[in-house]
């Protein structure tokens, strides 16, 4: 009954719906087992090569009391891998993102102070890369083996193979040392946008910079390659044969036909920008997350270290699924093979 309502019910009628609804379902599974995977090698991954996890995470060497203390806020401690991780993974539902007794600090007050200057650093880090990618990919592919074609190439295999480290020391000495505009190493601070955007724009724009030149150079790649196949198909050929500019062939229909690959990375190089920002934030500021995460391990801060992977492996799940649904956006001809189940 509910087949023969899938094949003949039209566009409102709920044998239509299943297919999405499902494929919703199964992205949300394919979440919770990556996260639970990964969350639980992290803490594997921490408890290895400490005989004493409470002791740890009081600061190493405190008094009786304090560990006192850790014992009576985390008693699962004490227990099993298996049960620490049920209990941690309760916490972290209900909000509890651990307590940092070295820094006594919470781990929300943790995220509300260093959350925000990677955020700035990655969403500036993508605007930049963006900014150089489409120019060069749509050029490049209008402009097959021309010169700038090959020189674009050339400097994109050169970027791509140049790790960010390099790339930051050579900022480090070729603009913040010569130029008094920005800030020197360690000297950048959190400044909101809308608190002072010049300051703003000083502080982030080497850091962004020195992770947009790597993320540019890949994704113009990928954009160059699918804009000449969409460049050679069939539509494409029938709006240039209607009279349409090349204007608008080129940044109307051509680019909105190859941006599936560029969107894609874009999600997938989120996990890249958090070590990208483990660099910068070292190098200049603003300290974030990658900064925190770097102390963290350095002080065996277990919960601390737990607790920022987990929101990591959200926020990368959350944007790939996000890609996803703005892959039926973009081409509408996902959008209807996905009702057609």
């Amino acid at each position: 009954m509910t087949c023969g309502a899938r094949r003949t019910g039209g566009p409102h009628t709920p044998g239509s719906h299943t297919p999405p609804m499902r494929y919703f379902l199964q992205r949300i599974i394919h979440f919770a087992l990556v996260f639970i995977v990964v969350t639980f090698l992290v803490m594997a991954a921490t408890r290895i090569g400490s005989s004493d996890p409470i002791r740890d995470l009081a600061g190493g060497a405190v008094s009786d009391q304090q560990i006192e203390n850790v014992k009576e806020d985390y008693p699962y401690l004490e227990k099993p891998l298996p049960v620490q991780y049920a209990y941690w993974l309760g916490d972290f539902v209900t909000g509890d993102l651990g307590y940092s007794y070295s820094q006594s600090q919470s781990g929300l007050d943790m995220f509300k102070q260093r959350l925000p200057p990677t955020i700035f650093i990655g969403f500036w880090a993508i605007v930049l890369g963006l900014l150089v990618a489409i120019p060069m990919g749509v050029y490049g592919a209008y402009r097959r083996d021309g010169w700038f074609d090959r020189t674009s190439s050339v400097g994109s295999f050169a970027a791509i193979s140049t790790p960010p480290l390099v790339v930051a020391v050579a900022l480090l000495y070729l603009v913040v040392s010569r130029f008094a505009i920005f800030p020197t190493v360690g000297g950048s601070n959190y400044i909101a946008p809308w608190d002072n955007p010049v300051e703003h724009f000083k502080n982030f724009f080497i850091p962004a910079l020195a992770l947009a030149i790597g993320l540019g150079a890949i994704w113009s790649r990928f954009l160059r390659a699918d804009m000449i196949m969409t460049l050679q198909s069939d539509y494409i050929m029938l709006a240039r044969a209607k009279g349409v500019s090349p204007k608008r062939v080129l940044w109307g229909h051509a680019l909105r036909g190859s941006v599936l690959t560029l969107i894609t990375s874009v999600a997938l190089q989120l996990a890249a920008l958090v070590s990208g920002a483990v660099i910068v934030e070292q190098f200049f500021g603003p300290r974030g997350i990658g900064d925190r995460l770097v102390f963290a391990i350095q002080q065996n801060d277990i919960l601390i270290i737990q607790s920022i992977t987990a929101v990591l492996v959200v926020a990368v799940v959350f944007f790939n699924l996000l890609v996803d649904l703005m892959y039926a956006i973009v081409d509408p001809r996902i959008r209807h093979a996905r009702k057609m189940g």
